[in-house]
């Protein structure tokens, strides 16, 4: 399988409504028939067909907004509806936009407080809102976000069953226009909305895939269809399915850097390497540039791009090259010595640990520098993962090099980390048990080793395969492999990583393992 060069060249944007269209009586501003009266687009971020009742000045902005909402640009998009609101102040959709851009939905992300005020400064209550809003459709998506945001009570409540309300009612609306290809996206994105770590099965992920890969065959240049085929088919077994998605996804929205890291979430469940490293590159330098430009809090888009850089190039053996991303990300620090900045790089340094195997040269010292990470175990549910990473790293390393005070005071560590979060805790038993292994092994206690291995993959069974990068860094399927390998057993090496591949394909330990283990597996066969 070869890697299609990604294009960054920018795309023009083309509105397709050829003329004004009558809803309810209303007329509707259609984009395409004043396009010569645009000013010069600022975004190349995708094609869109919206028709609105906005007026002329207010659809540049709006357009701009439901784009940037689509390329997960939300701070973008929150600026282009403000624009549209102060072209158009009574144009409902600018309103619904904003407040819409205060939801992250695959992040379980939401700043209820923003989008209430946003939506109260159109008008103080629903009815009212409702009453502004000129056709079925423009009530149908306001009336959405009024039950994504739970508006009809003092407090938002519980987010998922919100989440679970609002994509009933978007599936309502799309049943209701099943023509309009921005209520399907919105709908495919509200299903993917209701899905959270550790859920079994794929259901809802299958039928966003299927809305949005309806929509992607019509309009192949649809920010929102390409994005959420990637999102849909996230995982090994289907991300197949999104390869053409993938490949398309940055040349469709270049000015995006969400929209260049993306297509790399294919390539990882895919192993294709070389296309990880080539979307990360351009995605870390355009992060980086919005950054600055935005004057935006580092280490989100930026370091999460770096960090999918680091693995690239590690899965490609280059380890100095990974090294000097590290160091990048370090020098980050340097001048933005910030909480969420540190988290990247304790992540990041962890994975080079583990990824090298460096053991003698890993730090001796569970200390991040992370004084939420380095505090005693009354404040531990303050820790962040990427410190979880840092310290199950160091104690791995600790453990495969004989350093058992610092092992154990890893694994407590993590023990007092658990915060009763059932997905984030099982990734910290992973580790826990890993280390516990190690220590096992290094005391020469191959039973015990093996236990605490079997419960490892165990416990990295109910996650699921991961999206992107490995956590628990140290795959245990793998971990096991290595194990049963290093005392012979090939045959039953080869079939821990037949099913670590499974669940991280290409991943360059798993296929040297395998590699090792087949001859005498087949023989022993």
């Amino acid at each position: 399988m070869t890697f299609a060069k990604i294009r960054n060249s920018a795309f023009v944007l083309a509105l397709t409504v050829a003329a004004a269209t009558v809803a309810d009586g209303v007329q509707l501003f259609s984009p395409a028939a004043h396009a010569a009266d645009a000013p010069q687009l600022m975004h190349a971020l995708g094609t869109i067909s919206f028709p609105n009742s906005g007026n002329r000045t207010a659809q540049e902005p709006f357009l701009i907004g439901v784009k940037a909402l689509h390329n997960f640009q939300f701070e973008e998009a929150a600026e282009a509806f403000r624009a549209a609101q102060t072209a158009d102040p009574k144009f409902a959709l600018a309103y619904w936009g904003e407040a819409m851009s205060y939801n992250h939905p695959l992040w379980a992300q939401q700043d209820s407080q923003s989008a209430r005020a946003v939506l109260a400064r159109f008008a103080p209550t629903a009815e009212k809102r409702a009453a502004l809003a000129p056709t079925a459709r423009e009530r149908g998506l306001l009336a959405a976000v009024e039950t994504l945001y739970a508006t009809d009570r003092p407090e938002p409540g519980d987010k998922l069953a919100r989440d679970i309300a609002y994509e009933g009612a978007m599936g309502r609306l799309h049943r209701d226009f099943p023509d309009d290809d921005e209520i399907a996206i919105f709908h495919a994105l509200s299903l993917l909305g209701t899905v959270r770590p550790g859920d079994t099965g794929v259901k809802r992920q299958m039928q966003a895939g299927a809305i949005a890969l309806d929509v992607f065959g019509r309009n192949p240049n649809h920010p929102g269809a390409a994005h959420f085929v990637i999102h849909s088919f996230d995982d090994p077994e289907h991300a197949i399915l999104a390869l053409p998605a993938a490949r398309a996804y940055a040349g469709i929205a270049p000015d995006a850097p969400h929209a260049l890291h993306m297509p790399s979430h294919i390539f990882v469940q895919l192993g294709m390497w070389e296309g990880v490293v080539a979307s990360n590159t351009v995605g870390f330098k355009s992060a980086v540039a919005l950054a600055e430009r935005k004057h935006l809090d580092r280490g989100r888009d930026d370091f999460h791009a770096l960090s999918w850089l680091q693995y690239g190039h590690q899965q490609l053996g280059q380890f100095d090259l990974a090294a000097a991303d590290l160091e990048t990300g370090r020098s980050i620090e340097r001048d933005h010595p910030t909480p969420r900045v540190r988290d990247g790089v304790l992540s990041m340094w962890a994975r080079q640990i583990v990824e090298t195997e460096d053991w003698a040269n890993a730090p001796s010292s569970l200390e991040t520098g992370d004084t939420a990470a380095d505090a005693s175990a009354q404040h531990a549910n303050h820790r962040t993962d990427g410190s979880n990473d840092f310290i199950f790293a160091v104690g791995l390393a600790a453990a495969k090099r004989g350093d058992l005070a610092v092992a154990q005071a890893a694994q407590s560590a993590l023990k007092s980390a658990k915060s009763g979060t059932a997905y984030r805790d099982a990734i910290i038993d992973v580790g826990i048990f890993e280390i516990g292994a190690a220590i096992a092994d290094s005391k020469s206690q191959a039973g015990d080793a093996e236990k605490l291995l079997q419960e490892a993959v165990a416990a990295e069974s109910k996650l699921g395969a991961p999206s992107g990068p490995p956590r628990p860094m140290k795959p245990a399927f793998e971990m096991y492999g290595e194990f049963l390998l290093a005392q012979g057993r090939n045959a039953e090496a080869a079939e821990q990583f037949k099913a670590a591949l499974s669940r991280t394909p290409n991943r360059a330990k798993s296929v040297h393992g395998l590699v090792q283990a087949r001859p005498q597996a087949a023989a022993a066969n």
